[in-house]
Order: structure tokens, then C-alpha cells, then sequence
């Protein structure tokens, strides 16, 4: 039986094991066991050292499994959560197959514009408050370096949800 690493921010959710354990029982659903960050075998430890733990459990269950399904929407900001893009690359770097997907496929410059402050520049670009321009405009929906990761494993970038990507892998 194949297996499912499933990343992204869900574990931020103030409902997370309720969602996580939903998304685990479609992924099982379809014939695929299925881990999610809650199932590292975190102690009673606190701060750092509670950190440090689920970053270990977290990349032993990436290393355990055969796919790395990531929720690529944009996160407290306009781009992907950092710890889902940690493990996207981590996943690439094991040689697992990834997938991930988006609600929305509008080019990054347009989706970080539609959601954060930004004016036009000089050199033709949108240019953000904080001073860096949106000059990543080839097409692609999140960082390309992410996406390539992706696209490159085998897998790829799906408009949809979770669903959506199981339906792919059949």
C-alpha cells in the first residue's frame, strides 16, 4: 500500500485534527495510508525543544512515505505556508513523487497583487510596501521554485482540492 505525507497550514486550523483526520479519511478512501504532521509522536516538551521534535517526526514521516500531497494556497500573506514549502523541497530532495495543489492559478504577480498593497514601478513591475518587485512573471502560480520541485518529482500542481489530486493519482 502506497503512502501520503499530506502538508500544508491546516495545522494552524482552530478545528486541524478534525480536518486533518477528514482529509486522511478521503486519502484512505482511495486506498492510500496516509500520515498528516499530527502523527509524529511528540513528548510532553515545550518550546524549542518541543519544535525541534515535530521538525524530526515531521521529516521521518516525509521519508516514510511514497507521495507528499500539499495544500498550495496562500497562507498568512500572499504565497505558500513556509513549513509546507520546506517539505515540498525536503520530499523533492528524498526523490518522492509530490503533488500539490491551488484554488486559484492566476500568475503569482496577479495573485500576490490581489492580495497585498502593491504599486507600479519604474521598471515596468508591481513593486510591494516593502520595497521588491513582483518581476516573477513566466506563468507560474506559486514560487517557481516550489512548482518545478513539483513538476519535476513527477507530480503536479493541481486546480482543485485534496480530492482533486487523488482523483489524479487513479
Amino acid at each position: 500500500m502506497k503512502t501520503i505525507y499530506l502538508a500544508g497550514p491546516e495545522v494552524f486550523l482552530p478545528n486541524a485534527l478534525e480536518t486533518l483526520s477528514k482529509a486522511k479519511n478521503l486519502c484512505e478512501s482511495y486506498g492510500y495510508r496516509t500520515f498528516t504532521p499530527f502523527d509524529g509522536e511528540v513528548m510532553d516538551e515545550e518550546g524549542l525543544s518541543k519544535a525541534k521534535k515535530i521538525f524530526q517526526e515531521n521529516v521521518k514521516l516525509i521519508e516514510q512515505s511514497d507521495i507528499v500531497i500539499a495544500n498550495c494556497n496562500p497562507f498568512r500573506g500572499a504565497c505558500i505556508d513556509d513549513g509546507t514549502a520546506f517539505e515540498i523541497g525536503y520530499a523533492y530532495a528524498k526523490g518522492k513523487l509530490v503533488y500539490g495543489y491551488v484554488n486559484d492559478k492566476r500568475t503569482l504577480p496577479e495573485l500576490v497583487s490581489s492580495r497585498i498593497l502593491t504599486k507600479q514601478h519604474v521598471s515596468g513591475y508591481a513593486i510591494d510596501e516593502d520595497g521588491y518587485l513582483l518581476n516573477e512573471d513566466f506563468g507560474n502560480s506559486i514560487n517557481l521554485m516550489l512548482e518545478f520541485s513539483i513538476l519535476n518529482s513527477g507530480g503536479s500542481l493541481v486546480l482543485g482540492d485534496l480530492e482533486s489530486v487523488l482523483k489524479q493519482l487513479r
